[in-house]
């Protein structure tokens, strides 16, 4: 996913399954998982405001917020507002 490595729901099943003996449904993990980019949208907006204040901020952050706001405007391109983890699961090589 744009903002990082998320488990897949076939792993998230069998572990609630074998450790807490629980079931984990398919709708949870699309409710847990799915991206929501205008909400991390105007998050990084928040933190970029934040750190363009401070004098002490390393570039390479605001260098990593920037990035990260690529990727994500990318995907909204893509696959829209909120985007199912689905989407985002490599095929098995």
């Amino acid at each position: 996913a744009p903002t990082g490595l998320i488990p897949k729901y076939e792993d998230l099943s069998l572990l609630f399954k074998e450790v807490l003996d629980k079931d984990y449904t398919k709708e949870d993990y699309i409710e847990q998982f799915t991206l929501r980019i205008p909400e991390n949208l105007a998050k990084i907006e928040r933190i970029q405001n934040i750190y363009n204040k401070l004098a002490d901020v390393p570039q390479s952050l605001l260098k990593e917020l920037d990035v990260l706001e690529g990727r994500l405007k990318d995907c909204q391109k893509k696959f829209g507002d909120y985007v199912n983890p689905d989407n985002f699961v490599e095929e098995s090589k």
